[in-house]
């Protein structure tokens, strides 16, 4: 199956008050890149969540943001955090001491001050928060494979129009290739008949001349390498697994094809064809960039 690299997937859950949203997004990259943002309660899970997107998806930078809510209606025990309060309390003495300011510190002083409390089960139930985040993860991975399958199809409904149209290209080369050759054989034979004696019989040098030509200008090879390339890129769109590096490896290849036959024409018709199997390459080719 051939999967595009770029899609988006969501997925929310929620379990025992606690509601965790995932949204995946992921764009074209030559290798594997996650950017994982998790809220701090769930910090420590980065790891975890990176090795399943790792798993599951092969190429492309995918971008996972999440959001973790407890229902407020929940009674969630919480916890006094000591060395938090001694270090306020700390400070605002000093700075007491430093301005000569009036006053002790109290309660009301510091009870609004960020990560006095919090919430005592954060490190009470590990493996509730790793199922939580794994099964939402695994969901959004399953829409996020879905939008990526279904841009996929249809690229591959784009390209291979497009190699039907490189192959036609390649039987109608085949015989401008020869028809190229004559037309050289009788221009040499008119003019090397305008450069000699009359009673001189030149044909054995024009020939000569012609095989030479001819074998220089020979693209039955070129054209055949490209058939079996055409074969090969249709082949791969109908195998499993990452295939963006082969299609991409298949087309280097069949750029070669066209460029030599390109400096081998005598031709300007074939001068034409290539340039129209050239143009058919870099349009699947812009399309094989994206494809995982």
């Amino acid at each position: 199956m051939t999967n595009s690299m770029t899609g988006f997937g969501q997925a929310e859950l929620s379990r025992n008050g606690t509601t965790v949203t995932i949204e995946l997004s992921s764009v074209n990259y030559r290798y594997f890149d996650a950017i994982v943002r998790l809220p701090r309660r769930i910090s420590h899970l980065e790891a975890i969540a990176k090795e399943i997107l790792r798993r599951e998806i092969s190429r492309g930078k995918i971008i996972c943001s999440l959001t973790w809510n407890v229902d407020e209606s929940v009674a969630l025990p919480v916890r006094f955090v000591e060395p938090v309060a001694d270090m306020y309390v700390k400070v605002l003495r000093d700075i007491k001491k430093k301005y000569d300011l009036a006053g002790e510190v109290s309660i009301s002083d510091i009870a609004g001050m960020e990560g006095l409390f919090e919430p005592a089960d954060d490190i009470g139930d590990p493996e509730f928060e790793k199922s939580l985040l794994e099964e939402a993860l695994m969901a959004a991975i399953t829409r996020l494979k879905e939008m990526r399958a279904n841009e996929g199809a249809k690229m591959v409904h784009d390209m291979l129009p497009r190699i039907d149209t490189i192959l036609k290209t390649v039987e109608e080369i085949k015989p401008l290739s020869q028809e190229s050759v004559d037309a050289y054989r009788e221009k040499l034979e008119t003019r090397i008949r305008d450069l000699i004696a009359e009673e001189t019989d030149p044909a054995d040098r024009i020939v000569t001349e012609a095989a030479v030509v001819a074998e220089r200008s020979d693209i039955t090879e070129e054209c055949v390498r490209l058939e079996s390339h055409c074969e090969q890129f249709r082949e791969a769109l109908n195998s499993d697994g990452p295939i963006g590096k082969r299609l991409n490896f298949i087309l280097q290849e069949l750029n070669r094809e066209a460029n030599t036959i390109g400096s081998k024409s005598m031709s300007s018709n074939i001068s034409r064809a290539v340039i129209n199997l050239k143009e058919e390459i870099e349009k699947i080719r812009e399309q094989v960039q994206n494809i995982e």
